[in-house]
C-alpha cells in the first residue's frame, strides 16, 4: 500500500502533523517508538501561544495555569513578576501527548504505537520506511522523531551537537505545599552556565528540573543539578532520586541559515528541525506550529508530479525563524551575563510583563529583544555598554 503521508513520531509535532493531514483528507500513517501514555521528561509549561494555534481543547489535561514567574539568581534575589491574565498552563507530557495522540486517531489517521523507525530510503516517486514492525511506502516522510531523530540526521543531515543538556524529576509534593506555589513558575538564572534551573507545580508533583549548553555544562549536569536542589529551600526535605535526562536540539541561528529541513519527499518539524527556543526552551508551541505549517505544505504539493517541498523552508524562514533568532539574541545576552540581566530585572520588573505578552502571542519576540537591548544601551556605564556590544552576536 502507498500511503500519502507516513509521519515518524507522535509527540505534538508529529500528532498535530497526523492530525491536519488527515483532516484534509490525506491517508496518513503514524508511527511512535512508545506505546502511549508513556513519561516525556519535560518541563511540560505550555504557553498561551499553544492555545491560540491548537483548534481545539486541552484544559483537561492541564494541571495548573500559570500567571507569572518568581525569578531568582542562584536562589536568593526574588524577583516575582505576577500578571493579572494567565500566560501558560503546565502539563505532565503523557496525558498531553496521548490527547494529541487521540485526536490524530479521531481524525482518521492509523497510528501505529510501539513500533521505531529504523530506517529510510528514498525511490524516486515514494520513500520506504523501515521499522521495527515492517516496510511502509509514502508519497511523503516527514520526521517528527524528537532530538535524536533519524530522519534529520540520515536524510537531513541535520547535527545534534548544537544542543542543551538537561536532568528533570517529577516529585510528588504534600497538597499544602503545593498549593503556596500554585499559580507561578520559579526560574533560577546561574545555577547552570547557559542555562537556568526550575520548579513547575503540577496536579500532585513538582516538575524540579536544569539545563545548560552541552559545551558549556561539560558533562557535569548531575552535579549542577545536585546543586540546585540543595539550595532551593521549597525543596528542603525531599529526596529526589529518580531523575531523567535529555538532550534539547535548540536554534541556532548560523546554523541554521546553512542547514536544509526539506529535501526531497522528505521534512522535519519540531525538535527535529532543532526548533526549541534558545532564551526559556519552550519546544512544544514550535512543534505544533512547524507541523501545522508542514500539513499545510504538503497538502498542496502531494499532487503535484515532482513533489517540491523547499515551500515549507520559505514559510518557516518567514513566520518562525525571526522569532527564534530574536530569542537567541536575548538568550545570548541573559546567559552570557545573568547578573546583567538580573540588574536590569531588578530595577524593571514589569518589563516582563512585555515578554509575557510575546509568551501569550501577543506580541513580537524581535520587539521585546530591541527593548532589551535599548534598556542596556541606555545605561550611564557607557565603558560598559562597549564592551557588552561584543557578545551581541546576531544582532540584525
Amino acid at each position: 500500500m502507498l500511503y500519502d503521508v507516513i509521519v515518524a513520531g507522535l509527540g505534538p509535532g508529529g500528532a498535530t502533523c497526523a492530525y491536519e493531514l488527515a483532516l484534509k483528507g490525506l491517508n496518513v500513517l503514524a508511527f511512535d517508538k512508545e506505546k502511549f501514555p508513556r513519561y516525556k521528561p519535560c518541563g511540560g509549561c505550555l504557553s498561551l501561544k499553544v492555545e491560540k494555534v491548537l483548534p481545539f481543547d486541552f484544559k483537561s489535561v492541564a494541571e495548573d495555569i500559570t500567571y507569572g514567574v518568581v525569578f531568582t539568581y542562584r536562589s536568593k534575589r526574588q524577583i516575582p513578576v505576577i500578571s493579572q491574565r494567565p500566560i501558560g498552563y503546565n502539563v505532565n507530557r503523557d496525558r498531553f501527548d496521548n490527547l494529541l495522540k487521540e485526536k490524530a486517531k479521531e481524525a482518521g489517521a492509523a497510528v501505529r504505537e510501539g513500533e521505531r523507525v529504523t530506517g529510510i530510503e528514498e525511490c524516486g516517486n515514494y520513500v520506504n520506511v523501515k521499522t521495527s514492525g515492517g516496510i511502509y511506502k509514502a508519497r511523503i516522510l516527514i520526521g517528527a522523531d524528537g532530538a535524536n531523530s533519524i530522519v534529520s540526521r540520515d536524510v537531513l543531515g541535520l547535527s545534534p551537537k548544537m544542543c542543551a543538556v538537561a536532568i528533570e524529576a517529577e516529585v510528588p509534593f504534600e497538597e499544602e505545599r503545593l498549593a503556596e506555589l500554585r499559580g507561578r513558575l520559579f526560574i533560577d538564572f546561574g545555577c547552570i552556565p547557559h542555562g537556568y534551573g526550575w520548579i513547575f507545580p503540577k496536579g500532585k508533583n513538582l516538575s524540579v528540573g536544569i539545563a545548560g549548553l552541552s559545551h558549556k555544562v561539560k558533562g557535569r549536569v548531575k552535579e549542577y543539578f545536585g546543586d540546585f536542589v540543595k539550595r532551593e529551600k521549597s525543596l528542603s526535605g525531599l529526596n529526589i532520586n529518580d531523575m531523567h535526562g535529555w538532550t534539547i536540539p535548540y536554534f541556532h541561528p548560523p546554523q541554521a541559515e546553512k542547514q536544509k529541513i526539506a529535501k526531497g519527499r522528505v521534512l522535519a518539524v519540531g525538535d527535529a528541525a532543532h526548533l526549541v527556543d534558545p532564551f526559556l526552551g519552550e519546544g512544544i508551541y514550535y512543534a505544533i506550529r512547524s507541523a501545522q505549517i508542514a500539513a499545510n505544505v504538503v497538502s498542496e504539493k502531494i499532487k503535484d508530479d515532482k513533489i517540491d517541498l523547499s515551500r515549507y523552508e520559505e514559510v518557516m524562514a518567514a513566520e518562525l525563524y525571526p522569532k527564534l533568532s530574536a530569542a537567541a539574541n536575548l538568550g545570548n545576552i541573559v546567559y552570557a551575563y545573568p547578573v546583567l540581566w538580573y540588574e536590569i530585572l531588578e530595577s524593571e520588573p514589569l518589563l516582563m510583563e512585555k515578554y509575557y505578552n510575546v509568551i501569550r502571542g501577543e506580541e513580537r519576540y524581535e520587539d521585546f529583544y530591541a527593548e532589551i537591548v535599548s534598556r542596556i544601551e541606555a545605561m550611564p556605564w557607557r565603558l560598559v555598554v562597549r564592551w557588552l556590544k561584543g557578545i551581541f552576536k546576531y544582532r540584525d
